[in-house]
């Protein structure tokens, strides 16, 4: 077998970094191309170097906000920059990751997703009309959106959801899948993935949130809606003769559980790591702890909401204090978690926190810069870090239309306040 040169943009990303693993165990050069490593599609920036002698491009990155106009922005913006690139370079293969259903999850609706789909339509119809020779792979869902999905149907203690048919997926089989045609030839036309089994919306949460011992209780909805989209049995899973993953939902669960009850025992008494380890062990601890404890603060969360319904949301952003600790192996030091709730179109002023700020986004799409640093748009499962000089110019909540939520975790001088004024 010959190595080959491949570009996997969002390369870092869930499915880009198991994507890029899977081709180097195979023997080929391949460069994880995403903004950390200094390729930006949106700006061009090292697109022509990271391509040059490329044969092969895979693309799995997302646009960072699911409104409509900044999809759609970023898929076409992003694309014309590659594809103008690809054609510099001479690739001969270019690999997509889409959504199984995408033509079919482009109708309106109320706080839906619908312009993010319209979005990645836009963005098929570039590659077909690229003139690269292509594979665009439409997958299921992930399993690991479970969480997310019940997220969307939260209504307090309890999760309201469709039985609408879906056929969801590993992120393990959809990288696997991508890798695998990668490999072979172009079609110049569309490939389906699927998990192995059906199950329907409401039974794919109920188990989760069962698996996971999360309290809420998931209430089937007659009305079938997906992220506000309306659809019907045949809109998220796949056509005919997909290829399929090989692990069960069941199998995953599993998996998931035990290595979270592996994340949540706690430690042995005696210890001899050195006082910054421990520090260190208390920082990872606290994002384990927003990790796990999503579930819960969604659930408080749209119970805040209920009760201001009907009444005008106001444009303040709201802090919650969800522990604090005295940092005894660094004097004068304490650690403390917040939670940020932004309404829509709510932003702070300009500010500085003089601490070590290790930010972890819940939901909606924030807006974040330091001075000198680039504006970056962040989702759920994104993090962001400002230091003690830091002087935060930008902090805002992407929407107009949807709340977004944070944790924050600081490491600030004890009894110090959490935010001052600059100019």
């Amino acid at each position: 077998m010959n190595k080959i040169k491949i570009v996997v943009i969002g390369g870092s990303g869930l499915i880009g970094a198991k994507v890029v693993s899977i081709l180097r165990e195979r023997g080929h050069e391949v460069l994880a191309a995403s903004p950390k490593s200094g390729v930006n599609t949106l700006t061009g920036e090292g697109l022509a170097a990271a391509l040059a002698g490329a044969q092969i491009v895979v693309d799995v990155a997302n646009s960072p906000s699911f409104e409509d106009k900044p999809a759609m922005d970023f898929f076409e913006t992003s694309g014309r920059n590659l594809f103008a690139a690809e054609k510099t370079a001479g690739v001969k293969h270019h690999v997509a990751l889409s959504v199984v259903g995408t033509d079919r999850l482009t109708g309106s609706g109320p706080g839906s997703l619908s312009g993010y789909f319209r979005a990645k339509m836009a963005q098929e119809n570039l590659i077909k009309s690229s003139g690269i020779p292509f594979t665009i792979v439409h997958a299921t869902q992930f399993f690991e959106f479970a969480k997310n999905i019940a997220q969307s149907g939260t209504d307090g203690s309890t999760v309201r959801l469709s039985s609408i048919l879906m056929q969801p997926m590993a992120a393990d089989d959809v990288a696997a899948a991508v890798a695998n045609v990668a490999l072979e030839q172009p079609v110049n036309g569309m490939i389906e993935v699927a998990g192995p089994d059906q199950i329907r919306q409401d039974e794919l949460v109920r188990q989760y949130l069962s698996a996971t011992g999360d309290p809420r209780k998931v209430i089937t909805d007659d009305k079938p809606l997906y992220y506000g989209i309306e659809v019907n049995d045949q809109s998220l899973v796949p056509g005919a003769n997909p290829r399929l993953g090989k692990i069960h939902f069941k199998d995953w669960l599993s998996r998931t559980t035990t290595q979270k009850t592996a994340t949540e025992k706690p430690p042995a008494p005696a210890s001899n790591l050195s006082g910054k380890a421990k520090v260190v062990a208390l920082l990872l601890c606290g994002i384990v702890f927003v990790a796990l404890s999503l579930p819960d603060a969604t659930a408080a969360d749209s119970s805040d909401k209920s009760n201001v319904a009907g009444t005008t949301e106001p444009k303040d952003a709201k802090l919650t204090q969800l522990f604090s600790k005295d940092l005894t192996d660094l004097p004068g030091k304490e650690g403390l978690m917040l939670m940020i709730e932004y309404p829509p179109g709510s932003s702070d002023p300009i500010h500085r926190h003089n601490a070590h700020g290790f930010i972890y986004v819940l939901e909606g799409s924030i807006v974040m810069q330091v001075r000198g640093g680039k504006e970056v748009t962040l989702i759920p499962g994104q993090t962001f870090y400002e230091g003690p000089e830091d002087v935060h110019v930008v902090g805002r909540n992407a929407s107009q239309t949807k709340p977004a939520k944070f944790v924050v975790f600081f490491v600030k001088d004890k009894g110090a306040p959490v935010l001052v004024p600059a100019k």
